[in-house]
């Protein structure tokens, strides 16, 4: 089992602030705290209210996808 940021691979959040590409990230609620984050597919935005999956964590930056993708 992983601890800390890497252990939340897998797990949901919720979109606080539009995430709009790769270099543009937005903001999630995770674990019940905000974190920034970028897509899984570097040219996605995803939109404020969203629920996402953690799918990866890049340079302290978690990387989500949509549920609905």
């Amino acid at each position: 089992m992983l601890n800390g940021v890497q252990g939340m691979v897998g797990d949901s959040a919720l979109v606080t602030k539009a995430i709009r590409g790769e270099h543009h990230p937005g903001r999630v609620r995770a674990r019940g705290e905000e974190w920034f984050a970028i897509p899984l597919d570097p040219d996605e935005s995803i939109i404020e209210g969203t629920n996402v999956v953690v799918a990866d964590v890049q340079r302290g930056l978690l990387v989500v996808y949509a549920t609905d993708s």
